[in-house]
Formats: C-alpha cells, sequence, structure tokens
C-alpha cells in the first residue's frame, strides 16, 4: 500500500531549482504577454516609488507656501495616478491571459502525457490523487510562476530603488534603519524550514481528501448497496478533519511570520525614524517633508515588498510541493514504447504465438514459460481459477505491458518491433465491466471508429441485437448515456459495447469475461451475433461461464500462471482434468440455481 502514497510524500527542497526552471519552459511560449506583464508592473513600482517623494515635497512646498509649486506637483500627482490605473489595468489583463495560457498548457501536456503512460504507472495510484495533479497543483504551479514571480520582482526592485532613495537623502538615517534587515533575515531563516513542512503536509492532504472523494463517487452504487454511507462519512470527516488541521497550521506558520515582519519593520522601523529623524529636522539636517518621505518609504516600500516576499515564499511552498508531483508524473517514461526503429504492423491476418513468454509485475512472477500457437480465425478460451493469468495473457498481447522474458509474436512479428498505435488499431476488446463514456450512444458506438456513418453504426447494432432496445430508448442512437452508463442495464451496456467492438472491425478480437454480465435471455441473443462478430477474427475469450465456449476451437486451462491443459471441449472433458472439475462444479451450481428459481 506504501506504494500508493510515494508521489505524495516527496521530500524536495523549500525550492529546487530544476523543477523551477522546468516551470519556466510553459512560460516561454508566452514571451509577449510575459513582456507587457513585466512593463506594466515596473511602471506601477516606479509610479509608487515617485510618490512618497511628491508628498515630501508638498510638505517642503508648504512650508515656504510656494503656491505655484503646489499647483504643479498636484497636476504631475493627477498624471501619475491616471499612469498606475493604465499599468494596474494592463498588469491584470496580461497576467489573467499569461495564467490561463500556463494553466491550459500544463493541462495539455500533463493530460496527453498520462494518456501515453503504460497501465503499469496507474497499477498503484489512486484516480482521485491522478485528478489532484490536474486541478490543484496546476493551479498552485501557475500563482507561482506568473503573478507571484512577476510580483517578487517588482517588489525587489522597489525595495531596492527605495533603499537608494533614502541612502541619497540620509545616509545616517538610512544606515541606522538598515540595521533591521539581519534581523529579519533569520526570522525568515527560521520561517522556512517550518513552511516547508506545512506546506508539503497540506498539498499530501488535500490530495488524500480528493481521492477519497473521487473513491466514493466512482463506487456509489457498491457504497450504497452495503450501507457504507455512515462508514464513508466517518473516513470522509476524518481524512478532511487532518486536511483542516494541516491547513490551519500552515496559515499560523505564516500568520506569525507575517507579524514579525509588522513588528520589526513596521513599528520598530518607524520608530528609528522618528527617534533618529526628528533630531535632524531640529538641527536643519533633515527637511520635514523628507522625514514625511522616509516613514512613507518604511511602511508602504519596505514592509509591503517584505510581506509580500514571504507570501511569495509561501505561496512557494505549496507550489513546489504541486511541482514535485507535477514533473514526478511528466518525468515517469512508459514502460511500453516505440523502438526509435519501429515499424508500423501491417494488415493483420491473425496468426499468434506465444514463445516462452515470462512475466512479473514488479518481483512476483504471473506467467510461467507459457507457450502457444493460434492460427488465424480460431477462437482460444482462457479459463482458470481468478489470478491464474488470464488477463495477463492478453494484456501482453495488446502489449499493454511487455514480456519479462520470451516473444509474443503476430504473423510472425514481434509485437515489441511496431508501432503500438498500429498494432493496437487492429484489435478490439470488450471487457466484463464495460466503460461507457458521457454522450450518446451513437457517440460510444462510434467510439473506436471515427469515420462511421449512421448507417453503419445501425448495422453493427443490429448484428449484436442491440438496435431493439435503443429504439425504445427515449431519443433513441441520440439518447444521452449517463457517468459510467447508469442509465442502462448490465446487459445493455455489454451489448453497446459489442456493437462498438463490431464497428470497430478489429483483426484481432479479446472478450474478457464479457457475458458474465449479461443475463441468459439476453446471453441467448447475442450468441448468434458473437458468431458473426468473431468469423474471420482471431479470437481470444476469458469465459466465466464454460458452456458459452464449447465451439472454441482451442480452450486452455490457465493454472498458477501455466497452461496446465489445451484442447477442445470434448477433448478437456474426456481427459477428466481440471477443465473437468470447473465444469462439473459450474454444471452443478446452475443445476441448483435452476431448481430454487423453479421452487420459486
Amino acid at each position: 500500500m506504501a506504494q500508493q502514497f510515494f508521489d505524495d510524500e516527496v521530500a524536495g527542497k523549500a525550492f529546487d531549482a530544476r523543477l523551477a526552471r522546468k516551470s519556466v519552459v510553459f512560460v516561454l511560449p508566452h514571451k509577449l504577454r510575459l513582456f507587457w506583464a513585466l512593463l506594466a508592473i515596473l511602471t506601477v513600482s516606479a509610479v509608487n516609488l515617485l510618490l512618497p517623494k511628491i508628498v515630501g515635497r508638498v510638505v517642503n512646498e508648504v512650508g515656504i507656501k510656494n503656491i505655484q509649486a503646489l499647483m504643479a506637483i498636484g497636476i504631475s500627482l493627477i498624471g501619475l495616478y491616471f499612469l498606475r490605473w493604465m499599468a494596474d489595468y494592463a498588469l491584470t489583463l496580461n497576467l489573467s491571459m499569461l495564467g490561463q495560457n500556463v494553466i491550459y498548457d500544463i493541462r495539455h501536456t500533463l493530460f496527453n502525457h498520462l494518456q501515453n503512460l503504460s497501465l503499469s504507472f496507474f497499477d498503484n495510484r489512486e484516480v482521485g490523487r491522478i485528478i489532484a495533479r490536474l486541478t490543484s497543483d496546476v493551479s498552485a504551479l501557475n500563482e507561482l510562476i506568473t503573478s507571484g514571480s512577476l510580483v517578487l520582482i517588482a517588489d525587489a526592485l522597489t525595495v531596492v530603488g527605495a533603499i537608494v532613495i533614502m541612502y541619497r537623502m540620509n545616509s545616517t538615517l538610512s544606515l541606522r534603519l538598515f540595521t533591521l534587515f539581519p534581523i529579519i533575515l533569520v526570522g525568515a531563516t527560521i520561517f522556512r524550514g517550518q513552511a516547508r513542512l506545512a506546506f508539503r503536509e497540506v498539498r499530501r492532504k488535500q490530495a488524500t481528501v480528493t481521492a477519497t472523494v473521487a473513491e466514493n463517487v466512482t463506487g456509489v452504487r457498491v457504497v450504497k448497496s452495503f450501507s457504507r454511507e455512515g462508514e464513508n462519512l466517518r473516513r470522509f470527516e476524518r481524512v478532511n478533519k487532518e486536511n483542516q488541521q494541516a491547513a490551519v497550521k500552515a496559515r499560523v506558520v505564516g500568520a506569525a511570520f507575517f507579524v514579525m515582519i509588522e513588528v520589526l519593520a513596521g513599528g520598530l522601523g518607524m520608530c528609528i525614524v522618528y527617534f533618529y529623524g526628528g533630531p535632524l529636522v531640529k538641527s536643519g539636517a533633515l527637511k520635514p517633508g523628507d522625514l514625511v518621505t522616509f516613514a512613507l518609504y518604511v511602511d508602504r516600500f519596505l514592509i509591503v515588498p517584505i510581506r509580500n516576499t514571504s507570501q511569495f515564499y509561501y505561496s512557494m511552498q505549496s507550489a513546489m510541493a504541486g511541482a514535485e508531483r507535477i514533473f514526478e508524473i511528466m518525468d515517469t517514461e512508459p514502460t511500453v514504447k516505440d523502438k526509435p526503429d519501429a515499424i508500423t504492423m501491417p494488415m493483420i491476418k491473425g496468426a499468434v504465438e506465444f514463445q516462452n513468454v515470462n512475466f512479473a509485475y514488479g518481483e512476483t512472477p504471473i506467467l510461467k514459460n507459457v507457450n502457444f500457437k493460434a492460427k488465424h480465425g480460431d477462437t482460444i478460451a482462457l479459463v482458470g481459477p481468478t489470478g491464474a493469468g488470464k488477463t495477463t495473457i492478453i494484456n501482453l498481447l495488446g502489449r499493454q505491458y511487455d514480456v519479462t522474458s520470451g516473444s509474443v509474436k503476430v504473423d510472425g512479428i514481434d509485437v515489441r518491433d511496431v508501432t503500438l498505435n498500429s498494432l493496437r488499431t487492429q484489435m478490439g476488446i470488450v471487457l466484463q465491466d464495460s466503460f461507457l463514456f458521457p454522450g450518446t450512444v451513437k457517440d460510444n458506438i462510434r467510439y473506436g471508429r471515427l469515420d462511421a456513418t449512421d448507417e453503419d453504426i445501425i448495422v453493427a447494432a443490429k448484428m449484436v441485437g442491440a438496435h431493439d432496445f435503443i429504439l425504445r430508448m427515449p431519443d433513441g442512437y441520440e439518447s444521452r448515456i449517463q457517468e459510467g452508463g447508469s442509465n442502462l442495464s448490465s446487459g445493455q451496456k455489454q451489448l453497446v459495447s459489442f456493437a462498438r467492438a463490431l464497428l470497430a472491425n478489429p483483426r484481432i478480437l479479446i472478450l474478457d469475461e464479457a457475458t458474465s454480465s449479461v443475463d441468459a435471455h439476453t446471453e441467448l441473443l447475442i450468441q448468434d451475433a458473437l458468431r458473426i462478430l468473431l468469423e474471420g477474427r482471431t479470437s481470444f475469450v476469458i469465459a466465466h461461464r464454460l458452456s458459452t465456449i464449447s465451439e472454441a476451437d482451442c480452450i486452455m486451462v490457465i493454472e498458477a500462471g501455466r497452461i496446465a491443459e489445451s484442447g477442445t471441449h470434448e477433448e478437456l472433458l474426456n481427459k477428466n482434468g481440471l477443465y473437468r472439475k470447473l465444469y462439473d462444479a459450474q454444471f452443478k451450481y446452475e443445476n441448483i440455481s435452476e431448481a430454487l428459481e423453479a421452487e420459486s
């Protein structure tokens, strides 16, 4: 279980230059927006630096009653405020566009990468945690690399500008004021370590909340079937409470630092200005307006930028925690991918061969020295106990995983030597739990063949016996299928899946217990359709009901990762081996079920 959570517990740095460089890559394509945003924020900073100087000058001119100078200052103030308004508008507009573009690019890249990752990646990760990467983590990272970074640049320039102006006005008073900086630096260092731990914990707890919600929504039918609402609410209350406590702790850490900044830079800073500046004004070494300017710079251009810088660090903790997980996914290479010299798979005829195939999930061996051949048009049935390795065989055939050793060949070509797309587009699969997407019935049937006409769709639905029930739906083929196909029965969902597979016209067809969710009446309806579906194709059928595979060309009994028996239905019954035991046990169970139904 620990492996499921490792990506939420990455112990990275407070600031990771490697992650920062990777993040900046998403900003560079939008250089023009970045330029205008940077120009706007520099304009705002420059105007803000000028305003205290002008206020100080007003105080000095009032003292000598220079009305003309005051009129000129008033006009310049109007111009400066108008300039700042224009710059603020340009800043807001360009930052918004830049931020949304960056979010779009990151999510697009991440989603595309997720689709190309191998199944092994998803085996150990919860859906909710992956969703959190695309939502909250991306938003946090965007805040850092767009508005946060620009504000930091502007504040840094503002602080430097204020320091230079104050030093030129009076070096003695400035040097006394700057003695506060080392104290603030020590406080920031202490805060940094606490904040890093606090914000990583916040991101981890948020991902846990998202994962818990996704788990319960996805499995809502099971939840209701077992009346688990109360217990699930208690579990959610626990993880939600942990998330709340982590967020409060992080805010407390941030608030403590902000209070320290207010006290040191604000309280003590102002005391220094007035305590040492007052005598300078009295002696004539400093003008009254210059003292006011000093006070304004301390209040607005030392406290505020330092507070913003602290807030930036506060955001950086959250963003870096998110970036660790985002780029952990982006840096993950598919375990199954095209070789540099991979060729396009020719039109498949259908011959399949497993040669000395061994496969293991991690350190756990699943398949052991599996060998078999299937000719074009053969129907191969795979039966055996749960966990024996049946699904693994079909996963290796579609190259969802690569063999640990040995080879899987289609028409004599190793599947590792051809491109994944050219191989998989010639295969079709119908799963036991058939997944339908939100949309119309027509869209779901057309899913594997986008160029299919409406007539093609109807023909496919008729062949598998789905046409009649589709017409009974409110809008026929235009009827909307709800999330997960919740407005269809299990049998109806399977029939739509059969139509989807048939329309795609695969050369190799895989049925993974595809009739196990179909009732006896529906099963009879689709048996003839299945014969049409299987005709001319090499088919692999993982069977739940052994009675449905009696016509298979070859039945392979899989036990503990090996082929224990193989042959036709009659041959295996005559062997009196494992297949006979499975068949007799199921036949006995079906007879008991029929007897109970007859009595009722």
